[in-house]
């Protein structure tokens, strides 16, 4: 839990202030809790004590790396990128390194999360013959269902529109019960497509896969979901092949804002 460096704190309850539920109270040498209060680990703590004071587990509660400086012109550039990432299908024949999705999943963790719960687990399939299998269960079951047969009629053209030609496939479940999986899981993924466009890998969020393996239980098996989750989110990864965007496109659909 947290704790305060005494050697560090001066007491100037700054924490207290940042803590959105009330979980800190002013003491008499540093903070102390309030029984009643749960804390949720945000580190609103951690993130503005100006003296590191702050504990997780008796270790630093901030890391040592300093906040990175942000460019007078960073909302300029952030929006030029925003309007430029697009979603890929056609990749090359080669699966994304472990060590770069490593990275970039686990910087999800930095993504907003209803009452910090950061409930979603993520699966990443660079297995080819297991990507195949899920293809064929998922082919299987549209022609049994007559669901989605449009799936099984690009694919006979040789279009694959569940995954595209992605030979990394990254499937995100959570438990059903929390608070907000969902949105949750939505919001730490869109983090990761931006990331990992950062880093020159294409990405396009998988439809079809995160439907049809819910309701498949052979893929669910297969991929290992535990009872009580659901697949909240899938998206084929890779580097683009053949896909090149020039320009920034209109957006035919406009935003529908009520101002009240």
């Amino acid at each position: 839990m947290i704790s305060f460096d005494k050697e560090k704190c001066v007491n100037c309850g700054i924490c207290v202030d940042a803590c959105p539920f009330s979980v800190l109270l002013r003491g008499e040498d540093v903070p102390s809790f309030r029984g009643e209060q749960y804390c949720i680990k945000c580190m609103h703590c951690a993130a503005a004590c100006p003296k590191k004071a702050v504990l997780w587990n008796d270790q630093p509660a901030a890391l040592e790396k300093s906040l990175p400086k942000i460019p007078d012109d960073f909302s300029e550039t952030l929006e030029g990128y925003l309007q430029t990432v697009r979603s890929y299908r056609n990749f090359k024949p080669v699966p994304v390194e472990k060590e770069l999705l490593k990275h970039v999943l686990e910087l999800s963790v930095w993504s907003p999360s209803a009452k910090n719960q950061h409930p979603t687990n993520w699966i990443v399939i660079n297995d080819e013959a297991k990507l195949l299998t899920i293809m064929n269960l998922i082919l299987a079951y549209v022609k049994e269902s007559g669901n989605s047969l449009e799936i099984a009629d690009e694919y006979e053209k040789g279009n694959n529109v569940v995954m595209g030609s992605a030979k990394t496939v990254v499937i995100a479940h959570a438990r059903t019960n929390a608070i907000n999986p969902a949105v949750d899981t939505a919001i730490a993924m869109q983090n990761i497509t931006l990331m990992l466009n950062a880093h020159g890998v294409g990405s396009c969020w998988a439809g079809y896969l995160t439907r049809l393996s819910n309701v498949i239980p052979e893929i669910r098996e297969l991929i290992g979901v535990p009872e009580g989750h659901q697949i909240f989110g899938a998206m084929m990864a890779g580097y683009p092949d053949g896909e090149r965007y020039l320009s920034v496109p209109v957006r035919v659909k406009e935003p529908k804002i009520s101002w009240q």
